[in-house]
């Protein structure tokens, strides 16, 4: 086993879900109950960088930009428009104010939306049937295509921060005044909140990923669920990299395969780890050996070191402990 940084998290899971099969199947098991209403060759990428302007402490803005994980438009059946745009945020870690910056990126969204719309107009030096349209650069029947964002937590801890903009609010907030206050809800997938039914929904190996995360701090459960399905003998390469990547269980590819088995890849770490132990154990035998040898005085260092295939260096070092 060995530790994965965020940056390897990050790059492995984004580049998994950008994948259309699996970006799909998201969120068809999200929105539609597993029901295959999207298609993958319905998706088209999407710029997934905008610039947003808060204000500094001297009320000057401060341009800085921010990058979405990944944007998609969804196209109708006939491939001439898109009628909706859908992102993923990945999670590693739980964002305690995850409500503000998911509303924040999908105003971004929205307000590019307009941006465009208004630049087509100046183009083509159509200003408007009055006013307020020249003003806007949006006339009265432009419509902006709705934004949804999923938040893909791909970590093992249960999700525990706020899910909305009101859960954030004071709870002593007066409820007339709090009816009036905008609200943004967190559309959240989180295996460790989520059943092995409810995982279901999804029909890609994206369940086969999420079910491992989920079972990973379980090895008698992680074990049952890898020898019962037999998917896991034959997973995606890019699916078994996300699992290695959040789990810190290091599959092995062989270069050329598409493919891994993660039961044998499993007993493969089991099998290094005791492989191992027994080089371990055989350390600290001739350790011992070499502490009692010297305690009872009848061989020199040397002799003791030849006799045990140890480093002199390291008998002396033995020696000088027992002082």
């Amino acid at each position: 086993m060995r530790c994965h940084n965020l940056s390897d998290k990050d790059a492995v899971t984004k580049d998994y879900i950008k994948q259309p099969v699996q970006f799909a199947d998201l969120f068809n098991g999200f929105c539609f109950d597993g029901e295959e209403i999207i298609h993958p060759e319905d998706l088209q990428e999407m710029d997934t960088t905008g610039i947003v302007l808060p204000y500094g402490s001297d009320g000057a803005t401060l341009p800085e930009q921010k990058t979405r994980d990944v944007l998609k438009s969804l196209l109708k059946t006939d491939g001439k428009a898109a009628y909706c745009i859908l992102g993923v945020e990945n999670q590693s870690e739980i964002h305690n104010a995850m409500a503000v910056r998911n509303m924040l990126y999908d105003a971004i969204t929205l307000a590019g939306q307009v941006e465009k719309t208004a630049r087509s107009y100046r183009k083509a030096h159509d200003y408007g049937a009055n006013q307020r349209e020249f003003l806007s650069g949006f006339h009265l029947g432009d419509k902006v295509l709705p934004v949804i964002t999923i938040v893909l937590h791909w970590g093992t801890d249960v999700w525990d921060a706020p899910l909305s903009l009101h859960d954030m609010y004071p709870a002593d907030m007066n409820p007339k005044i709090l009816k009036y206050a905008a609200d943004y809800k967190v559309n959240l997938v989180s295996p460790a909140t989520m059943t092995d039914e409810q995982l279901d929904i999804f029909r890609s190996d994206l369940r086969e990923v999420l079910k491992f995360i989920k079972h990973s701090d379980n090895k008698e459960a992680l074990m049952d669920l890898v020898n019962r399905n037999h998917k896991y003998q034959n997973l995606d390469k890019l699916a078994a990299q996300a699992i290695s990547v959040c789990t810190n269980v290091d599959f092995k590819v062989p270069d050329g395969e598409e493919l891994v088995d993660v039961c044998k890849a499993i007993e493969d770490i089991k099998d290094e780890g005791r492989d191992e132990g027994r080089v371990e154990g055989r350390e600290e035998e001739r350790h011992n050996t070499a502490v009692r040898m010297i305690k009872a005085g009848k061989l020199s260092l040397e002799e003791i070191a030849e006799y045990l295939a140890l480093p002199l260096a390291n008998v002396k070092e033995i020696k000088k402990s027992l002082i």
